[in-house]
């Protein structure tokens, strides 16, 4: 007697996963972020959550005391047509971080990529170039800030644990919640109606749709911090 074959999942449509991640919270998002980075696989979901939410907050309020902290002196802004999408990766743009040389590099191919995906998903209005560019821009200003005083803050608020040798804790680095809280930050500076990060889960579906075996842990999508 021959088993019965399973059946087949049902595909789900690009269309489709659009629409689901436009009706997750940006809680949900970040905590999805979280759960795919490799380091974090097999991690509790709460805990994940935890840090999400966190990273979140912390994003939020970094954006709003923004004009009341000082942040070191902004680098100049390099624009670029070419450069920043690979097949498993948009990079629309870095924070290159090279003391008095820094700078911050804007990918044009990376933006009108991810200008497609926000037309696809029906998020034009959310997402016109203009907010987008506004947006890449203020992601890569968290990562600066955070290369200070506000990066040890956010460490020190998510409270991770890396090692603990006795009565000694060395306090850890979560891979993945500065992009978070970058994320949360140009979402409250800019004003934008949709959060950064459900563009981010698009554009990452939209790689995956077209290519779907990556090379490595999966596409990185968001805007870059590279030291």
């Amino acid at each position: 007697m021959n088993p019965t074959p399973p059946t087949p999942a049902p595909t789900v449509s690009l269309r489709e996963r659009y629409a689901r991640i436009a009706d997750q919270s940006e809680e949900e998002l970040a905590t999805d972020l979280l759960a795919l980075t490799p380091t974090h696989g097999g991690r509790d979901r709460a805990q994940l959550r935890h840090w999400a939410a966190t990273a979140l907050e912390f994003g939020r309020a970094m954006a709003d005391s923004r004009t009341d902290t000082p942040t070191p002196p902004e680098p100049p802004i390099t624009e670029r047509e070419r450069g920043g999408v690979s097949p498993h990766e948009i990079l629309l743009a870095e924070y290159l971080h090279r003391g008095a040389r820094s700078q911050v590099v804007v990918y044009g191919d990376a933006l009108t990529f991810a200008q497609r995906v926000a037309r696809a998903a029906g998020w034009s209005q959310d997402y016109t170039p203009d907010a987008l560019r506004q947006a890449a821009l203020a992601h890569e200003e968290a990562h600066r800030i955070m290369h200070g005083e506000p990066g040890r803050e956010l460490r020190r608020r998510i409270d991770h644990t890396a090692l603990r040798l006795g009565p000694l804790r060395l306090r850890g680095h979560v891979v993945g919640a500065d992009e978070i809280a970058a994320h949360a930050y140009a979402h409250h500076r800019c004003s934008l109606r949709r959060s950064p990060l459900a563009l981010t889960a698009a554009i990452a579906a939209a790689l995956t749709h077209r290519n779907p075996h990556p090379p490595g842990p999966g596409p990185r999508t968001t805007p870059g911090d590279r030291p």
